[in-house]
């Protein structure tokens, strides 16, 4: 089974911990918050692919996923919000006019 964050090389890029010459980041913590955010296949792999890496590593990427709430953010309960926002815009009905009709059909 091929993951999302392995490379053609079998590399896995989301290995690497801050500040460890024997075991160095691959992926900047930026591109990785990145790809989360934008790709739900990214995501899936993601969450496959933490719980059986080294301690160290799943602690700055479980911190990494947690500062950016990924894993909370769904996309379509925000556009559905957004929609629900633009249907609820208000019909003006006060004024010179309130709500009539203007034009030859009345």
């Amino acid at each position: 089974m091929s993951s999302w964050w392995v490379n053609n090389s079998g590399l896995n890029l989301l290995k690497g911990v801050n500040d460890d010459t024997d075991n160095p980041i691959r992926l900047s913590d930026d591109y990785i918050l990145s790809f989360l955010r934008m790709i739900p296949a990214a995501r899936a792999s993601f969450e496959a692919l933490v719980p059986n890496m080294l301690p160290d590593e799943q602690d700055r990427l479980r911190a990494l996923a947690t500062s950016a709430e990924f894993l909370s953010v769904d996309l379509k309960a925000k556009e559905d919000q957004f929609q629900s926002v633009l249907n609820k815009a208000g019909v003006r009905t006060s004024g010179r006019y309130g709500g009539t009709r203007r034009g030859g059909n009345n």
